[in-house]
């Protein structure tokens, strides 16, 4: 690397992006309009990210109703929509709604964040 491009690259003030802005960013990259879940920690600020982003989040009352609501807009819009649930009893839940997308070739993209890392935001 040439020494100039090196100091200009520190020179410039480093904004710091969270991982939760990262997958907002990739979901709305991937024209992702609707995303449906049950909010809880760790996947709030990943939530609030694609918010900001303009997707639109719809909460559910369980995770398998947000997966089947993910998995119709799929069919419906011909674009990809997002399960966004939290690990363990969370992903169990959403596993009916996978299962029917998986089986019926409907586009549906879901978010899982794995609980091993405790105390760490996405």
């Amino acid at each position: 690397m040439r020494e100039d491009t090196f100091a200009e690259r520190s020179d410039r003030s480093e904004e710091q992006v969270s991982g939760a802005e990262v997958i907002a960013q990739a979901l709305k990259n991937q024209d992702v309009a609707y995303m449906f879940g049950i909010v809880g920690i760790p996947v709030t600020e990943i939530a609030i990210a694609a918010q900001k982003l303009g997707i639109r989040y719809i909460g559910m009352r369980n995770e398998q109703a947000a997966c089947y609501a993910a998995s119709a807009i799929g069919y419906l819009t011909g674009r990809p929509a997002v399960c966004l649930v939290v690990s363990g009893p969370g992903l169990v839940h959403a596993l009916g709604g996978m299962a029917n997308a998986n089986m019926n070739c409907w586009l549906k993209l879901v978010g899982y964040i794995a609980s091993s890392l405790p105390g760490r935001a996405a």
